[in-house]
């Protein structure tokens, strides 16, 4: 290999033939040049490394091809060697992320008229075509509109929502998706034996699996791979770099979580913590595993598997599928929750941990779990007899550790004081502080199923009532961890939307003073000490969907707060039509108003705004107060659930299945 040229560059494709994946996007363009019937605009959307700038090149080069043969280029021809050597003058690229202006925009427009100097066309590669600027969209939009004939634009994004619709419209529109893992695996082989290396099967899967769809990060992993093997790379010399799970390591974890063996799953997430595992791409491993488990179960087929063999299904010949889907949905919902945040180490063990089989006497239904914290206690253990039966009383509190241990003392206690035939149903529940997380630990002994409401006045043999000491979360991290659970446990509940119009109300008495102000308020509390721990743990606890909000902007009587995450905006505007919870804030915030938005709503916001006070067309400011704006959101919400009920009585009663409401 030549050191000055990387792996990604010297294995770029240079013509369809040797594209990896998209098959539809590459037939079309065939059939394109091959009908003479060519786009002059083409945008090309899709994530990074998936080969939209390189099919631009080959489209470019295609299309001024002397010697064109079923939509292939030559090779051979001048246009073809100028291309490839990228000396062609006809083709000329753009990177819109440091070119982003109006001027350069209008070199171009100035430009295009010109004819091409040895080719049919003159191709515009413009590529991050969404960093442009508004100004630069506007200028090119004509050009767009109506091109010479001899020029075609290629424009490339990775953001394609940013993209104006005006220009849309303009384009023709191919969609890059992430290259399947098959194409991946197949053109890593090719690269790697090509370099003069071998490779072990398992090596190419990881691969896949690590690239995440993209042919650009595998061909970087494969480069440093190579700088460190000798002539077969295997997986140790991927697990030096990467550290990945071999195969074997995750159908054991699979296995262990199965058998319901906590010990040794939780030993193995310690080791593979301390070792730096990338705790994303052994979910995504899992649930590969899991899924060809699954579909070998159900057809028998030997054809769909790519990462296990016979050998390795054989595993789980006499593992249910119901027990498969349970897992893979655990691990579904962890990936979704949690992907490139540095608490999915924590989160993914919690959640094994709590797939395991529930038979050592009690039910979790929900944790409460710090990683510097291994057990919480219980003060005491009081048992109120009922009036029809004995007294039964402890000489002292005994103390409870969530283990099987403390399960199997209390059994025997219970066992040699009370007859078995007297006891029926026996429930534990735990109440903790409304305020803090609501969590329920509920024990059932022998083969109670119901769970009895403390205001029914029934008779029970036992009632076991027990103090929990208050439990507050102490740091950021944890806090935002509680607060992800609550985000996800609520996510289908209703919160109310706020308009563009609100914000811009707001705007139009905008003050600095009081953003100022206002801010020092919100960072007052989560404010940590020299240990990384809130000065004030009730108050962070109590106003935690508050925090990863940042003030941008406040009147005397409205704050708005921008989050990146719309999940975090959508809890918060539900957290705000709780009573305790909004008293807390109109204290704290002396009565304004808060008004919570996403990122992707400021940037529309921006926009609005602007264009309205360019056209002096600003509308007039209407103070709000309080109490009106909160119970005005609280109608709106309810007229909308009214709505959704009458619908759905309709659609029950009318028999049909998609029925909207306009």
């Amino acid at each position: 290999m030549n050191n000055n040229t990387t792996i990604y560059r010297k294995y770029r494709p240079s013509n369809f033939n040797s594209v990896a994946g998209h098959k539809n996007v590459v037939e079309i363009l065939k059939k394109q040049l091959q009908t003479n019937k060519i786009a002059q605009s083409f945008l090309f959307a899709g994530q990074r490394g998936t080969g939209k700038t390189s099919i631009a090149r080959i489209l470019a080069k295609s299309v001024n091809c002397e010697n064109l043969i079923e939509g292939l280029s030559c090779e051979t021809c001048k246009n073809c060697v100028s291309s490839n050597e990228q000396k062609n003058p006809d083709i000329i690229e753009m990177d819109a992320a440091s070119n982003n202006g109006v001027d350069e925009i209008r070199d171009i427009k100035n430009n295009v008229s010109t004819l091409p100097l040895i080719g049919k066309y003159k191709v515009y590669i413009i590529d991050e075509v969404h960093m442009l600027t508004k100004a630069a969209f506007n200028a090119l939009l004509k050009t767009l509109e109506e091109p010479p004939k001899h020029a075609i634009f290629i424009l490339a994004t990775t953001e394609y929502s940013r993209i104006p619709a005006t220009i849309i419209s303009r384009c023709q529109i191919f969609n890059f998706k992430k290259i399947d893992k098959s194409a991946i695996k197949a053109r890593v082989k090719f690269i790697i034996e090509n370099e003069g290396f071998k490779v072990e099967e398992e090596v190419l899967t990881e691969i896949a699996i690590l690239c995440d769809g993209s042919l650009r990060d595998a061909s970087n992993i494969i480069e440093q791979l190579i700088n460190i093997s000798n002539i077969q790379i295997s997986m140790n010399d991927l697990k030096s770099i990467f550290y990945v799970a071999p195969k074997q390591e995750k159908i054991e974890l699979i296995l262990n979580i199965i058998q319901n063996n906590p010990q040794n799953i939780i030993k193995y997430f310690e080791d593979a913590d301390n070792q730096g595992m990338d705790f994303d791409v052994l979910t995504l491993s899992l649930i590969e595993i899991l899924k060809e488990i699954i579909e070998f179960k159900f057809l028998k087929l030997e054809s769909y598997l790519s990462v296990l063999d016979q050998e390795d299904l054989n595993n789980f010949n006499e593992v249910e599928i119901k027990e498969l889907f349970k897992i893979a949905d655990n691990l579904s919902e962890v990936y979704a929750k949690t992907k490139g945040t540095n608490i999915n180490f924590n989160y993914l063990l919690i959640s094994i941990l709590k797939l395991l089989d529930k038979s050592i006497g009690f039910t979790i239904k929900d944790e409460i779990v710090n990683k510097n914290t291994a057990n919480h206690k219980i003060n005491s253990l009081v048992f109120k007899p009922s009036e029809a039966e004995e007294t039964i009383q402890t000489t002292k509190p005994l103390t409870y550790s969530a283990s099987k241990d403390f399960m199997s003392e209390f059994n025997e206690k219970a066992k040699e004081e009370i007859k078995q035939e007297e006891i029926k149903n026996v429930e534990h529940n735990l109440f903790s502080n409304q305020n803090q997380t609501n969590k329920t630990l509920e024990f059932t002994f022998n083969k109670s199923e119901e769970i009895m409401e403390t205001n029914k006045q029934e008779k029970i043999s036992e009632e076991i009532i027990v103090d929990q000491k208050e439990v507050l979360f102490e740091t950021v991290d944890s806090i935002i961890f509680d607060l992800k659970q609550k985000i996800f446990e609520n996510e289908n509940k209703k919160s109310f939307l706020v308009s563009i119009i609100e914000v811009i109300n707001l705007l139009l008495k905008a003050n600095k003073d009081t953003r100022e102000e206002n801010q020092i308020i919100l960072d007052n509390i989560f404010n940590v000490d020299n240990e990384g721990k809130f000065v004030n743990k009730e108050l962070a606890n109590e106003l935690s969907p508050l925090i990863g909000f940042k003030i941008i902007a406040s009147s005397e009587n409205q704050i708005l707060l921008r989050h990146d995450n719309f999940k975090n905006v959508k809890y918060l505007c539900y957290s705000l039509l709780e009573e305790s919870f909004l008293k807390k804030i109109k204290t704290i915030f002396k009565g304004r108003i808060i008004i919570p938005i996403s990122e992707t709503l400021w940037n529309d916001i921006k926009i609005e705004y602007k264009q309205l006070k360019e056209n002096n067309t600003l509308p007039k400011y209407i103070p709000r107060s309080f109490n009106e704006y909160y119970e005005e959101k609280r109608k709106s919400l309810l007229s909308s659930s009214v709505d959704e009920k009458t619908l759905k009585a309709a659609s029950e009663l009318f028999n049909i299945e998609d029925m909207e409401v306009e």
